[in-house]
């Protein structure tokens, strides 16, 4: 790809070069053919309605370019529009000059003239920075265009034919570069400037006092066609990147709209969930609230069967209590209302605390719980917020293993990791569940069937985020799960 740049940044410079040597050739065959008849002796009638007609195509693409820069600048108010808008009036301006003074330049007007012609040079490179947004030093642009311009007026015909050529090199070099550099739009600018760059040396070579010039070179000259390649490149460009910049629009405009869709079908989710969730609660309330009016109107007839009654109507109540507590901490997890007492954590230790608590609850269902915290995990956290976490991990695992089974709780380290793994020999989960596991009020498919309020592992998950941390899931239906707490450690 840098080579075909590279053979089109020569290409350029040898059509600027070809057009400029061509008008050389061209000149002297025209004399040839005319037998050195001076300009004013050729002059005509109908060479001067050809001048006419050739001028005036010239002012009406000029004027029809700057119709069409100013119906863009007044919708879309950008820099380069501007500076384009000024270039082409300085080129209709100078063409209409040229129209009425098409010969005969004397004094004031002369120089005038000539000054002109010095700014249009310059006001094509300033012109190409500007459309290609090129880093140009502040600092020298003003003294190197005032001594450019001066340079440009000289009487010397060397040292202005030499100062208008390196003016119109400039520009050429500008978009070289830019191109080579990775502007490709400058590519749509540089061939334009090469041609015009070629036209424009047939003009200053009637400066050099060597060289003769032919009536119909005069006529292009003072037609001032020569700047309408440029001009034509510019608006080329100028609409390649209005163009890209409606073709970015309708992107942009099919991603807000699939975002939309996105979010709307995250919000009818979330909607169908919270009422999933919902009914859920109000049926797991229901149950023990029944239990618990039935138990009470048993009382009202029968009190002496309290001691029979007693430990069911506190099983339920239990389960009232920790599934309110489970809501409101839920709630306030969602509505970022949780506060962390922050502080060094020996995770180890709030694990083996954790699992001493829990044994009695494995005993009782007939679950071996096994602990390995050997492993020192320093992390930064809520010790009483960590331990919930654990809490949940581990009760969850015992309420879905079966008697005789066993959950194991392992604290390991890996690299910068502090992991808590909690083991068991269970039903497994569904790989179908295993994406929705940490959702609210979620509920195994599995047929094991027991008191949990479906918002343990949420509530976890979320805690741990809050502790920079994670919880991995791994298992397989019929032989357990694999749930990992991770969390940084802290050195």
């Amino acid at each position: 790809m840098k080579w075909k740049k590279q053979l089109c940044a020569a290409a350029a410079v040898l059509l600027a070069l070809g057009i400029a040597l061509a008008g050389v050739l061209l000149n002297q065959h025209f004399l040839v053919l005319s037998g050195g008849i001076s300009r004013t002796e050729m002059q005509s009638p109908l060479g001067d309605l050809v001048r006419s007609h050739l001028q005036l195509v010239a002012l009406i693409v000029f004027a029809t370019l700057a119709a069409a820069i100013l119906a863009l600048y007044h919708y879309k108010k950008q820099p380069e529009l501007r500076y384009f808008l000024l270039y082409l009036a300085v080129l209709f301006f100078w063409g209409t000059l040229v129209a009425f003074f098409p010969a005969g330049f004397q004094g004031l007007l002369q120089r005038f003239m000539r000054l002109f012609f010095a700014i249009t040079i310059l006001a094509s490179a300033l012109l190409s920075a500007a459309l290609l947004a090129l880093p140009l030093p502040a600092k020298w642009v003003v003294p190197a265009s005032a001594v450019f311009l001066l340079l440009g007026q000289v009487r010397l015909p060397i040292l202005r034919f030499g100062t208008l050529t390196a003016g119109m090199c400039l520009c050429l070099y500008l978009l070289l570069s830019a191109y080579l550099r990775g502007y490709e739009a400058a590519g749509l600018l540089l061939f334009p400037c090469a041609i015009t760059t070629g036209f424009r040396v047939w003009v200053l070579l009637p400066i050099l006092p060597f060289y003769v010039e032919c009536y119909p070179f005069y006529l292009l000259r003072c037609a001032r066609v020569f700047d309408i390649p440029f001009a034509l490149g510019c608006m080329t460009y100028v609409c390649r990147r209005f163009a890209l910049q409606f073709d970015r629009t309708e992107q942009l405009a099919q991603e807000l709209d699939t975002r939309v869709i996105e979010r709307t079908r995250a919000l009818t989710e979330e909607t169908e969930a919270r009422k999933s969730m919902m009914l859920n609660i109000f049926h797991d309330l229901r149950s023990p609230l029944f239990a618990v009016s039935n138990g009470l109107d048993t009382l009202a007839e029968a009190p002496d069967a309290l001691p029979a009654l007693l430990p069911a109507l506190l099983q339920r109540v239990a389960f009232v209590r920790s599934l309110t507590e489970d809501l409101f901490l839920a709630a306030k997890l969602e509505q970022k209302q949780v506060l962390l007492n922050e502080d060094r954590v020996a995770l180890n230790e709030a694990t083996a605390a954790v699992c001493a608590a829990c044994q009695s609850e494995a005993a009782q269902k007939g679950v071996t719980l096994r602990a390995e915290t050997d492993c020192f995990l320093p992390v930064w956290g809520d010790n009483v917020r960590l331990q919930q976490v654990v809490q949940n991990l581990v009760t969850n695992a015992i309420h879905y293993t079966p008697a005789g089974g066993v959950v194991t709780v392992t604290c390991a380290r890996e690299g910068g990791t502090a992991r808590v793994t909690v083991q068991d020999t269970g039903c497994g989960i569904a790989p179908e569940d295993q994406t929705a596991v940490f959702d609210r009020y979620f509920h195994t498919t599995a047929n094991t069937k027991h008191d949990s309020t479906g918002l343990g592992l949420t509530i976890a998950q979320e805690l741990a985020h809050l502790h920079h941390g994670e919880i991995t899931l791994q298992s397989e239906v019929g032989k357990g799960s694999r749930f990992t707490l991770k969390l940084p450690i802290l050195e």
